[in-house]
């Protein structure tokens, strides 16, 4: 089922690349085409959640550290980013009169019976009263050494919790491709279509991609794995389209991982 209307679950994970610009700067207009897609899954009565990347990117703004942070600079620039981030969704999902809550985990939250339970129940009561929930990792106070890799990880996970029937990662690239040079000249006849099982072949595919220190599809595939077995279709797609998720039926470039 490559359309997302057949899905009535949907987790919407936004990887940092796609909401900020190097200069820590939202990046609106993407902003306000995510948002806009968002509402049109409202009215389609389709239960979303989001799982938005971002903070430490949008902290860059006023906060000038080094390029390499250590992980002090690195809680504090979540810290003040995220503020910035939630403002930012606020601002362009208040124009279609939609509420959001905000969630913060780390990766043992997901993983322990007590705190997975919670928040659980707080995403189901914020689902139930058509509140969107935006999750986020609590990078300013995690201090594992083992990141969920730009929240890839994390969006799975969630999905996994709630019982999502579909994850959609906007990415800056199209999907799985088959090297680092075809991402690079974007070659549409090396981007794989259809996955149906996290194979040997497909991770060594996606340990070549990432080679440019962009896209990050090895967690991607690492997050892929954990939906398929959990009856979860995924799809990777650029967030940089116009109509990013309306359009994903409809464009040819996109990575679809549905388990058959």
């Amino acid at each position: 089922m490559f359309n997302v209307n057949s899905y009535n679950r949907i987790v919407i994970k936004i990887g940092s690349a796609v909401l900020a610009t190097n200069t820590g700067k939202v990046n609106h207009d993407v902003l306000a085409a995510i948002s806009e897609d968002i509402a049109w899954l409202f009215k389609k009565n389709k239960e979303v959640l989001i799982v938005s990347s971002g903070a430490i990117a949008l902290g860059r703004k006023k906060i000038k550290f080094s390029e390499n942070l250590s992980l002090p600079e690195s809680q504090a620039l979540a810290a003040h980013g995220q503020i910035e981030l939630m403002s930012a969704w606020k601002k362009h999902l208040t124009k279609f009169s939609i509420p959001i809550g905000q969630i913060l985990l780390t990766p043992r939250d997901t993983e322990l019976k007590v705190s997975s339970e919670n928040a659980t129940q707080t995403v189901s009561k914020l689902l139930e009263a058509r509140c969107l929930p935006i999750i986020n990792e609590n990078d300013s106070t995690a201090t594992d050494e083992i990141r969920f890799g730009d929240n890839d990880l994390l969006a799975a996970k969630v999905a996994k919790l709630i019982d999502a029937d579909l994850l959609i990662i906007l990415s800056t690239v199209d999907g799985l491709y088959n090297s680092v040079k075809d991402v690079q000249t974007k070659n549409r006849n090396s981007l794989v279509k259809e996955v149906n099982k996290i194979t040997p072949k497909i991770k060594k595919m996606a340990g070549d991609a990432s080679q440019m220190g962009k896209g990050g599809m090895i967690s991607k595939i690492d997050a892929a794995e954990i939906c398929l077995k959990n009856k979860c279709a995924m799809v990777i797609a650029s967030g940089k389209n116009k109509e990013p998720i309306r359009g994903i039926g409809k464009r040819a470039k996109q990575t679809w991982f549905i388990k058959k």
